[in-house]
Parts: structure tokens; C-alpha cells; sequence
């Protein structure tokens, strides 16, 4: 798809030089050059697992062109290098698009074309997505991006319309586009449609993947920002999230049936908000998201329990909750306390039709984050976490004691 990519950016040269070429030189003069460049410093200690550490900068460099008759390419360079390297491990769910070795990552991540008519957007190559199930991931240095043809149209006052068609993906940790399902040894392509809506105070997103002879998904969130609001300083919202994924035709993964259902309640005061939260996961684990690592993480953690260390609250069979207090100081710094408890379930993670690629005792988790942000092209974040397990919740770990310390520190410079 790349190469048909860059053949279209030719012939677009050429028909424009048919109208004139002064008018591709503007396209190119008046484009726009943006990027981030991050630095990463990762610590995490781990009882009866290998301690892994790393300080990583790079990030990516962008370059758009104005419209020319509704056309507009962008292309994004993304890398990633580490100063000091990750240690060198084996991975639960490592594959063939995943470096675990801490080498670096140097790759074309975007490369795309887009046409804008009217109210619609139709674009073609490498783009990042932003779908629950199928979205950049940018969690850590770099993003997940696609090979697709997407298309969004706005019509409808204050209602988004969203289609694509995915091919290849690139994991987050790797330099290469592959099949969305070629980790699991064969090859199969998504089908997507999708809607938002932000009317009458309330978000709403509906969504439906398509995945042959893997799974459709289905999606539903709705957010209301101010379920009860009693003044300028006193509000109360609400959110409910909905995943059900069901295996289609030959079930390649042995997905057969499972879901997501989740609840989220805040309450803020001034610069103080606190907000609880709960998640329940059906009798296999999510596919197609962040907990699926490598092998199927098309997007990131969809559960709004998403702040763990380690994904567990979309393993089969798995009940969450938990809390955040949150306090913004001022314009320009702000930090949470978090605390979640999961409940996981051995049975149903040890059964081979589980799908659980991370296996894990009950836990309880605690975290502190922070956001310094002094001005748009600077930002700092750091997150300290501790997860403490119950070793005699599961046979995997049975009288062991085992805990977790991770330390994030993000600095990001964009322009």
C-alpha cells in the first residue's frame, strides 16, 4: 500500500502541473512541519520475574501540504532509540512485530493520502486511527498506525460518521506493517463503521468491527459530562461502556462469545474530582485491544480501569474496581491518586479457551501520577505504581509472594 501510496503523490504532482505548477509549490511552500519529541525513562521491579529498565528519546517528525483541490499528503517519521537498553527477556506474547531487545525503531509510520469534499474525508495509506478497538496506542514512545482506507463524513450536525477498511498494522514496539491477524499465522483484514454524536450535553459512540473468520465487535459508550450539575463549582457525570465480541465463520483464534461492561461515576468540586470505577470482563479476554500486547493490539486498554500496570482488567473473567482523586494546583500542573482492586478468575484463566495471554493473581493496585505542562510545547508526566498480588488466588503463583514497582517519567516537546 506504501508504494501505491507514493504513485499517487505522483500522479497528483502531474495533474497538478497540468494547472499550473505554481500552485503545487504553494501546496508544499504553505505546508505545515509539526512533531514531538519525547524522552522515556521506564523502571519496573518485579518479585519472581526479570527487572526491566530503560531511557529511550526520540519521537516523531511530521510534515503535511496545504489543500490542493481538496488534496492534501502527510507523512510522519517515527523513532525510537535507546540510550540505555531494555533488559533482554523473554516475553509473554512476544512475536514477529514486537522488539523486546531495546534496539532501535526508525520507520515511516505515516504516509497517506486525503481528499476533502464538502463534508466528507476520505484518506488512503499509512495514518494513525482513534476507534476504540483500532487507535494509535501512544502510551509509551511510539504509536500504532495502520494501512488503511478510512473515511469520515459530518453531515449531520454534531454527528461524526466513520468507515475503514485496515490491511496491515504496525504494533507500537515494532518498525514493521503486517497483517492485522498474521501473528496468529494467518492473514485477514478489518472492516470497520462507527458514529459519534456530542448532542444534547451527552458523547455517543457506536462502533462495529468485522473481522473474517475471527470476531464482530460491537461497541456503545455514552458519556454525559453533566449528569447533575448544581453550580459553577459542583458537578456529577456518568459513563457506560459496552463491548460485545463474538467468533465468526471458522473462529481462527477460538474467540467465541465474551464482553466488556463498564461504569464510570464522577463527582468534582472546584479542583478537586474523584471518581469510581468499574469494569467486568465475560469468560474470554478481550481481542483486538491493549491486553492482547503484540499478537492482537489493535488499540489500546479499552476498560475505563485502563490505569494498571499491566492490562489485567481485560483477562478473562476479570472484575475491577477502583478509584482516582485528582487535583489540578493550577493551569499548568495536576496529580492523581489511584487505587484499583482485580478480582481475576483462575478457572477461567486457566482454561485453554481463556485466551489470557497474561495470566495474574488477584491484586490491588496503587498509583500516583502527575502532569507538568508550562506551556503547549512542554510536557512532563511521571507515574509511580506499586501492584501488590495475592499469591493463593491462583495455582500459576500458589505461596509466593509477588509485587510490582513501575516508574514512568514522559517528557514531551511538541511543536
Amino acid at each position: 500500500m506504501i508504494k501505491q501510496s507514493f504513485f499517487l503523490v505522483g500522479f497528483i504532482a502531474l495533474t497538478a502541473n497540468v494547472y499550473g505548477a505554481e500552485n503545487l509549490e504553494d501546496a508544499f511552500q504553505q505546508g505545515k512541519l509539526s512533531g514531538d519529541l519525547r524522552a522515556f525513562w521506564y523502571d519496573g521491579e518485579r518479585d519472581l520475574k526479570v527487572d526491566r529498565t530503560a531511557l529511550t528519546v526520540g519521537g516523531i517528525l511530521s510534515y503535511q501540504t496545504a489543500p490542493l483541490y481538496g488534496i492534501q499528503a502527510n507523512t510522519s517519521f517515527f523513532s525510537s532509540n535507546g540510550i540505555t537498553s531494555l533488559t533482554h527477556m523473554p516475553e509473554s506474547g512476544q512475536t514477529s512485530n514486537l522488539k523486546s531487545d531495546g534496539s532501535a525503531i526508525n520507520v515511516l509510520g505515516e504516509a497517506a493520502l486525503s481528499y476533502t469534499y464538502d463534508d466528507t474525508v476520505v484518506k488512503y495509506g499509512r495514518q494513525r486511527l482513534n476507534t476504540p478497538l483500532t487507535n494509535d496506542y501512544y502510551n509509551r514512545m511510539l504509536p500504532n498506525s495502520f494501512e488503511a482506507l478510512s473515511v469520515e463524513n459530518h453531515t449531520l450536525s454534531e454527528v461524526t460518521l466513520k468507515g475503514a477498511y485496515i490491511t496491515k498494522w504496525k504494533y507500537k514496539d515494532s518498525d514493521q506493517f503486517i497483517s492485522p491477524t498474521a501473528n496468529f499465522g494467518f492473514h485477514r483484514n478489518i472492516m470497520m463503521i462507527g458514529a459519534t454524536s456530542s448532542k444534547w450535553e451527552m458523547k455517543n459512540d457506536v462502533y462495529d468491527y468485522y473481522v473474517p473468520d475471527v470476531m464482530n465487535a460491537f461497541y456503545v459508550q455514552s458519556e454525559t459530562p453533566k449528569l447533575l450539575s448544581a453550580s459553577s463549582l459542583f458537578n456529577i457525570s456518568g459513563a457506560f461502556q459496552y463491548l460485545k465480541e463474538d467468533g465468526v465463520g471458522r473462529e481462527l483464534i477460538g474467540l467465541t462469545s465474551t464482553y466488556l461492561i463498564g461504569t464510570k461515576l464522577g463527582l468534582s468540586y472546584g479542583d478537586w474530582s474523584l471518581t469510581g470505577l468499574f469494569t467486568q470482563i465475560g469468560n474470554q479476554s478481550l481481542a483486538g485491544t491493549g491486553g492482547r500486547y503484540a499478537k492482537m493490539g489493535w488499540g489500546g486498554f479499552i476498560t475505563f480501569t485502563d490505569f494498571q500496570i499491566d492490562g489485567e482488567t481485560e483477562n478473562a473473567g476479570a472484575v475491577a474496581y477502583g478509584g482516582v482523586l485528582t487535583h489540578r494546583f493550577d493551569k499548568t500542573f495536576e496529580a492523581s491518586l489511584k487505587y484499583l482492586h482485580i478480582n481475576q478468575s483462575d478457572a477461567k484463566q486457566s482454561n485453554p479457551n481463556s485466551l489470557t495471554d497474561n495470566p495474574r493473581p488477584d491484586s490491588d493496585e496503587y498509583n500516583f501520577d502527575a502532569t507538568y505542562q508550562s506551556t503547549k510545547s512542554f510536557r512532563l508526566r511521571c507515574r509511580l505504581g506499586y501492584i501488590d498480588y495475592n499469591p493463593n488466588t491462583t495455582n500459576l503463583y500458589k505461596n509466593n509472594a509477588y509485587s510490582e514497582y513501575n516508574t514512568r517519567i514522559i517528557a514531551d516537546y511538541m511543536f
